[in-house]
């Protein structure tokens, strides 16, 4: 179990939502949602934060808990895209400060993943199917780039 499913086994056990978890805690439902999703790992001094709030110790929430992976790209994405899109998202860090990993969750069961880029003056979104988007259009433009590149030099192509 990850950190994250172990801070919902408990939350659920004492019958708190996300929401009033989140309240004890001092953050938003948001956060504890993107806690247990998986989304964010918690800083040590959350889980301390979490673990007062569920009146465990915070052992108890990293017990046997494995590192949570990082955010899956979309099942629609190639394999080999995976570092282009973790590479757009770490761009994205580099040019606007924060971004911060989300996830809806639909009554269904069904979730989408999405990303707040925080900006000022507004903060805007971009969904999984945005970033796919941009590794889509980074893969298209790559040879026609390099192309214009090795022409500028002089260089054949190889």
């Amino acid at each position: 179990m990850t950190i994250g499913q172990n801070i919902r086994a408990i939350r659920k056990k004492r019958g708190l939502t996300q929401g009033r978890l989140g309240q004890l805690c001092g953050m938003t439902g948001g956060a504890i949602s993107s806690y247990e999703n998986g989304v964010t790992v918690p800083k040590r001094r959350v889980v301390e934060r979490i673990a007062q709030a569920l009146d465990v110790p915070a052992d108890k929430l990293t017990q046997g808990a494995v590192p949570a992976l990082e955010p899956a790209i979309p099942a629609a994405a190639q394999p080999s895209d995976a570092l282009l899109y973790d590479g757009v998202l770490t761009l994205l860090k580099e040019l606007y400060g924060v971004v911060e990993g989300r996830i809806i969750l639909g009554e269904n069961g069904a979730s989408r993943r999405y990303y707040v880029v925080r900006q000022v003056p507004e903060d805007f979104v971009l969904y999984d199917s945005d970033i796919s988007a941009i590794v889509r259009s980074a893969k298209a433009s790559m040879s026609p780039v390099l192309a214009y590149m090795r022409t500028l030099r002089g260089q054949s192509a190889v």
